[in-house]
């Protein structure tokens, strides 16, 4: 574990008191071993980062005390895990080559078409592990029916919230509730700020994908269609509100697969981009 995500209810008391039980006490208790006196990082159900000091732990029972503060985090995108002996003060070894940071990509938004069975689980482990900060299944023609999907929300969210704590990502991803196309795009439009892409297993891009990354975005919207992708008068409103087709090559993927694998790519475009892309200075 590289931090610990306090629940979604938790509300900060007076005294900073949190007591748990449970799975959660077994786990930093009998697993982690933490003791009276232990510190680590956690993540608060708003995304701000907090310290968490073990003030008692007994079986069954652990209660911190739970204070707000940032949290040094190496290259400022992920923490060390508590299990690795190294404190968090440390900096980097000795000639290390420096490392781009969270700082470098924008805020990812990741829309993925409703899928059967637990294939949503896969994809939303990634993108909370990828410092992703949205997920958003969506109901769109070809996607499992909303009725279908009903009770598996609260699973993904338990997934969400294990990877976010496993990963040390310090962006708190959230999984939203189910939208309709025309609601997810009112609510997330294209825009100067926010590069739209919407990913089709036909090569339909304008450009190769690394040129839509060229820009000064604050924010990435990258939609992914359920099996059988997006249909054509889907694909024409998402042409509609601005957002640009783009192309992960000629393999046949699947939708979980090519929800990573887009994540993956767009990730490393952006951590990369000050070493590609082309200055004006230069031409």
């Amino acid at each position: 574990m590289r931090q610990f995500v306090l629940p979604p209810s938790w509300v900060a008391p007076p005294d900073g008191r949190l007591v748990l039980g449970g799975k959660e006490a077994r786990r930093l208790g009998s697993v982690l071993r933490l003791l009276p006196g232990d510190s680590f990082p956690g993540l608060a159900p708003d995304g701000r980062r907090v310290s968490c000091l073990v003030i008692s732990a007994e079986p069954g029972r652990v209660e911190l005390s739970v204070v707000a503060g940032d949290i040094p985090a190496g290259d400022g995108s992920f923490l060390p895990d508590l299990r690795s002996g190294r404190r968090f003060s440390e900096s980097p070894q000795k000639g290390a080559a420096p490392s781009a940071t969270e700082t470098d990509i924008p805020r990812l938004v990741l829309a993925v078409g409703i899928l059967k069975g637990s294939k949503l689980d896969d994809v939303v482990r990634a993108a909370a592990e990828a410092g992703v900060a949205a997920v958003i299944p969506l109901a769109s023609k070809r996607a499992v029916p909303r009725g279908e999907f009903a009770g598996r929300l609260s699973r993904l969210r338990r997934v969400c919230a294990e990877a976010l704590g496993q990963s040390g990502s310090t962006t708190r991803t959230t999984v939203l509730d189910p939208m309709g196309l025309h609601d997810f795009l009112d609510s997330f439009p294209a825009s100067a700020g926010r590069l739209g892409l919407v990913f089709h297993e036909t090569p339909l891009a304008q450009a190769p994908l690394h040129r839509y990354c060229t820009g000064k975005h604050k924010e990435a919207a990258l939609c992914i269609g359920p099996e059988g992708g997006f249909a054509d008068d889907e694909l024409e409103l998402f042409s509609d509100r601005g957002y640009v087709p783009a192309w992960l090559g000629p393999a046949v993927l699947r939708a979980e697969t090519a929800a990573v694998f887009a994540l993956a790519s767009l990730r490393i475009l952006f951590l990369e981009r000050s070493s590609w892309i082309t200055k004006k200075s230069d031409g």
